[in-house]
């Protein structure tokens, strides 16, 4: 098979070149800097290892950790690093490589060290793309270790990786970067919005921002309501079958249930127990789970779960303000005043307590207005989330066709 890549620019051409890692790297490893030498508020840059798989990709651009420890304790960036942790409790994290273009940068100890040792052969970015897409499960295989994996320079020496000319190295590592700067900007987009989602939605629910009629008059106050005035418990019940799906539910919401589970939770025989049902739009919380944030409205449609779940039909009130109301933290906080149990875990607020809550809750048309305002913002960030999939699913598709 031919060392040509399937996608290509068009200015390039002949076939890239098997090298060997000990042939074109120098190997080292950085030195320790414990959890506790590290902070925001400290003045050295530093990495750490564990930050490699968690806080940082194919490229380096800024520093999020500092350190305190002296100068002459510290190993430093010459900016032609290429950086992958030594150790991790996944096999695939320490396949994690990541180019560091930054001079000056402690780097801490479990990280091995990557260096050009000639400038001309290879262009740390393209190497570090390179590692991620071709070589991270190779390297996730030269793991040593049962409950925490290593792999050590002596392992990574052994390694081949192709390569072009340095001038392809770097355009292609220049046009994914460029990707990489999209999905950084819609990743922030992201949180700007679901950021200012919540504190207009604080707002709205301590009532400093207020919504008007259509005639521009103010609505009347907003008025303590017990929740059984607007929920009404379901308690239908069928047997699993083929008239609704089988569903869980989860912090994401109501989803079918998954295949991986390989039995239902439920013990028994199939064709006598009694699930319950859930239909669209109904309030569905776990009682033990509430503590977790396990409720939503049921926005996948009629289905059958868990009789341990408690299904709320929504009554005289606007669904998507109900949604709002009852998912917010500080709604779960307050509900949570009715927990029952000696255990944490198995601590539950049952469904007569939870209707017996009365928050304060505004008349119908301006709960109409809120839930439209809300909805209208949830509109825009689940455009912007579709965006940023939409590009990495992009760049995951060139990573594939553009190495070799």
């Amino acid at each position: 098979m031919s060392n040509i890549p399937e996608l290509r620019f068009k200015e390039f051409s002949g076939e890239w070149e098997e090298k060997l890692f000990d042939d074109i790297f120098l190997f080292s490893t950085g030195k320790n800097i414990k959890q506790n030498e590290a902070s925001l508020t400290y003045k050295i840059p530093c990495i750490r290892y564990g930050e490699l798989y968690h806080m940082y990709n194919e490229v380096i651009f800024n520093i999020i950790n500092k350190t305190n420890l002296p100068i002459s304790d510290l190993v430093f960036s010459d900016g032609d690093e290429i950086l992958l942790p030594s150790a991790g409790e996944d096999p695939l994290d320490i396949g994690s490589a990541s180019a560091l273009t930054l001079k000056n940068i402690a780097i801490g100890r479990t990280i091995n060290i990557l260096k050009p040792k000639q400038k001309h052969i290879s262009y740390q970015l393209f190497v570090s793309y390179y590692i991620n897409q071709k070589l991270k499960r190779k390297i996730s295989r030269l793991a040593k270790g049962s409950s925490i994996s290593n792999v050590y320079n002596s392992d990574l020496k052994r390694l081949k990786i192709n390569l072009p000319k340095l001038q392809e190295q770097q355009k292609i590592a220049s046009f994914l970067t460029s990707i990489d700067k999209k999905i950084e900007q819609l990743t922030k987009k992201v949180e700007l919005q679901e950021s200012y989602k919540k504190g207009v939605m604080q707002k709205i629910f301590n009532q400093e921002i207020r919504f008007k009629k259509d005639d521009g008059s103010e609505f009347e106050e907003w008025k303590p309501i017990s929740l059984n005035k607007i929920l009404q418990e379901r308690k239908t019940y069928s047997i699993k079958g083929e008239e609704y799906t089988h569903i869980s539910l989860t912090k994401e919401g109501v989803v079918p249930k998954s295949e991986r589970y390989e039995r239902d939770f439920l013990v028994g025989d199939d064709s006598i127990k009694k699930y319950k049902i859930t239909k669209l739009n109904d309030i569905c919380y776990n009682p033990a789970n509430l503590k977790f944030g396990v409720i939503c409205r049921n926005t996948f449609g009629s289905g059958i779960f868990s009789p341990i779940y408690i299904t709320f039909e929504i009554i005289n009130a606007n669904v998507e303000f109900i949604e709002y109301l009852v998912t917010r933290k500080d709604f779960i906080n307050k509900v949570r005043k009715y927990e029952e149990g000696t255990v944490y875990e198995r601590q539950a607020v049952k469904p007569s307590d939870f209707l017996k809550f009365s928050p304060l809750i505004p008349c119908l048309e301006e709960q109409t207005k809120i839930a439209n305002f809300l909805t209208s913002l949830d509109k825009k960030i689940e455009l912007t989330k579709q965006q940023l999939e939409k590009t990495k699913e992009f760049k995951r598709g060139l990573l594939q066709r553009m190495f070799v």
